[in-house]
């Protein structure tokens, strides 16, 4: 009651509202994974994996509905009646991640026909989907946007502009594409959505058959709802986030939980280091890439690469983005031959920009 009198979200309907039929993809979207599921049936599994020419030939037909989806503001993929009964569009999440997967095969194919700006095209709509998912916020939901923005930026930057050059309106479209993602209010309002689902579960418990235990299940919402009450304030203010506040708090959460009545609690409430890992990792991969689209422009209108990313400053970036990890400025150097930008990467150390593929746990997010 509390949180409906301050106008938070406390049903499902409050986080996901009901969309005019005009401005939902839901129907294009549900036929693009329908077309993709028939796909799919034609190859075997290992033959399917490999995303060659045949199998994107296959699976053109899905693409194209697909990408009709994408033109619609909204999707409704939860069924709201089955929250209750942790039941998630799992199995659409996938297809999701799936069309990411042929988005980028896509991507190398036409980059090898020559067409680099038609190979960017494929990524930005691999990040465009990001930001549908996002329609309906909650915990699930942006662990698979982070999921497919990663396979984006990796299309984008590891596959196809690694060696080679795009027009500068690719890059300035690709560009818009990554700054329209506002992942800090994507974050928040995925936890909001996550206390909203374990309202609903807790609520659900009580209703079907444990009405007797209403004080127990009062003080496990209780409890839960204290703790989200505690971890949006962190999420709100934004990167680097107070891993001292955010250690406290699941520790005491835990202590709390353990071996007591409280343990509904523990299944209520989510894991927040591991989700603010997450946040952090998606904040960097977006403002590495982001500084490095921005280099691109900058040398296609001068010839060669700034000195420092201050330069980049105001035409190319509205300011020098800060590390997620430790909130200074992203680290740059100039080469011979290219650049390169990094972040600290998860370790929160400065290695001095050496690149490894599991950059969140040692060594530097570079591009």
């Amino acid at each position: 009651e509390r949180l409906r009198k301050a106008g938070e979200p406390t049903r499902w309907e409050d986080i996901a509202p009901p969309v005019p039929k005009h401005l939902d993809g839901t129907p294009l979207v549900r036929q693009a994974i329908e077309e993709l599921h028939l796909a799919q049936q034609k190859f075997p599994l290992n033959v399917w994996g490999t995303y060659n020419a045949q199998v994107l030939e296959v699976a053109r037909p899905a693409l194209k509905t697909f990408r009709q989806a994408l033109a619609f503001p909204h999707w409704r993929l939860v069924d709201p009646k089955q929250v209750a009964e942790f039941k998630t569009p799992d199995e659409e999440y996938k297809a999701l991640r799936e069309f990411a997967r042929l988005l980028r095969a896509e991507a190398l194919q036409r980059k090898r026909k020559g067409d680099v700006d038609g190979a960017l095209e494929s990524c930005q709509t691999i990040l465009k989907l990001c930001r549908h998912i996002s329609d309906e916020p909650y915990i699930l939901a942006f662990l698979f946007q982070k999921a497919i923005f990663a396979i984006g930026t990796r299309a984008l930057w590891d596959e196809v502009l690694a060696d080679a050059d795009a027009s500068a309106t690719a890059y300035r479209v690709v560009l818009a594409e990554l700054r329209a993602w506002d992942i800090d209010r994507d974050f928040v309002r995925a936890l909001k959505g996550e206390r909203v689902v374990a309202g609903i579960l807790a609520y659900d418990f009580f209703r079907r058959k444990v009405w007797l235990l209403s004080t127990w299940i009062a003080a496990n919402q209780s409890l839960t709802l204290a703790f989200y009450r505690q971890l949006l304030p962190i999420a709100q203010k934004g990167v680097p986030y107070d891993r001292q506040k955010i250690s406290r708090l699941t520790a005491d959460v835990m202590q709390k939980t353990q071996g007591s009545t409280l343990h509904l609690a523990r299944i209520l409430i989510v894991q927040p280091e591991e989700l603010f890992d997450t946040a952090t990792e998606v904040h960097a991969l977006q403002r590495v890439t982001e500084v490095a689209l921005a280099l691109r422009l900058y040398r296609k209108e001068h010839g060669h690469y700034p000195e420092n990313l201050q330069a980049l400053v105001p035409k190319f970036l509205p300011s020098v983005p800060s590390d997620p990890y430790d909130g200074k400025p992203l680290r740059y150097r100039k080469l011979a031959k290219g650049f390169k930008v990094w972040s600290i990467g998860g370790n929160c150390k400065d290695d001095g920009g050496v690149k490894v593929r599991d950059w969140w746990r040692r060594g530097d997010l570079v591009l």
